[in-house]
């Protein structure tokens, strides 16, 4: 790692009055919440055209109800088993210190569990169910909800249970609507970016002195776009990542190098106090 790139990370967030922590799934990667696009991730298994688009999976489902079942166990299950990594703790932390605001590409609620206030979910979250036309959220679901949810879809994809069963049990938490109204609070392929949370990102980047980007590719866009706007605007970009980034780069894993980061930044105080 540069010791230039690290004097110039710690001094930038020592002085800045507005921080952007601009997170993808290589934090989560941490919590045992395996990635999308990385080799041997969800997109090789699953073919994106036929599980990241609502038509795909609709059409899926008619066919293939099993394995579209096989698929959301896999998507479901490790983020019902998540907990907050220390890179998520590290990220909640700065908050008292200056003004923080979190911009996720992930579904998984991790940042909120850490104790991080504002929380920007740009694809939505897995542990919402919204009405479709107005966007309202008509039910959340805690960790434990989404365990019950996976062990009946995994017992389906397996041919252990009916799918009359399958339904049967989701209805104790799943607020179906047979009219379609209802679905995960999720961003797809082709659809338009979560509102507010994506005028509110833009905002965010536009006015920050810092954004930290960890765990992300900077291959989904139009996300991917925002540390670039962040650096238009003035503010200093910190990327963690283990394979190289331009700029402030700093090499080395999410759970590596926040925590450390911090306390490099806030000497005077000690994390989790």
């Amino acid at each position: 790692m540069s010791t230039d790139n690290w004097i110039t990370a710690v001094l930038s967030l020592r002085s800045a009055r507005r921080i952007v922590i601009f997170s993808g799934a290589g934090i989560s990667e941490e919590s045992g919440i395996p990635t999308f696009r990385d080799v041997g991730g969800f997109w090789e298994e699953f073919p994106p055209e036929d599980f990241a688009y609502w038509e795909g999976l609709l059409g899926k489902l008619l066919s293939e109800p099993r394995r579209v079942a096989q698929f959301a166990w896999n998507v479901i299950d490790p983020i019902a088993r998540a907990r907050p990594n220390v890179a998520h703790l590290a990220g909640a932390e700065i908050e008292k210190f200056t003004s923080a605001v979190v911009i996720t590409q992930n579904i998984d609620g991790l940042h909120q569990d850490a104790g991080s206030s504002q929380v920007l979910e740009l694809h939505g979250s897995l542990l919402e169910v919204i009405n479709v036309a107005d966007r309202k959220i008509v039910k959340r679901f805690e960790r434990d909800d989404l365990l019950i949810i996976a062990d009946a879809l995994h017992r389906y994809a397996e041919k252990e249970i009916s799918l009359m069963t399958l339904v049967m049990q989701l209805r104790r938490l799943y607020p179906f609507d047979f009219r379609g109204r209802h679905q995960p609070n999720l961003v797809l392929f082709g659809d338009a970016m979560a509102e507010p949370a994506w005028t509110h990102a833009c905002s965010a980047v536009e006015n920050c002195d810092v954004l930290i980007a960890i765990g992300t590719s900077g291959s989904v866009f139009p996300a991917a776009f925002l540390p670039g706007r962040a650096e238009l605007a003035g503010a200093t970009v910190i990327s963690i990542s283990p394979t190289p980034c331009d700029g402030c780069w700093l090499q080395g894993t999410a759970g590596e190098i926040l925590p450390h980061l911090v306390s490099a930044a806030w000497p005077q105080h000690t994390l989790g106090a």
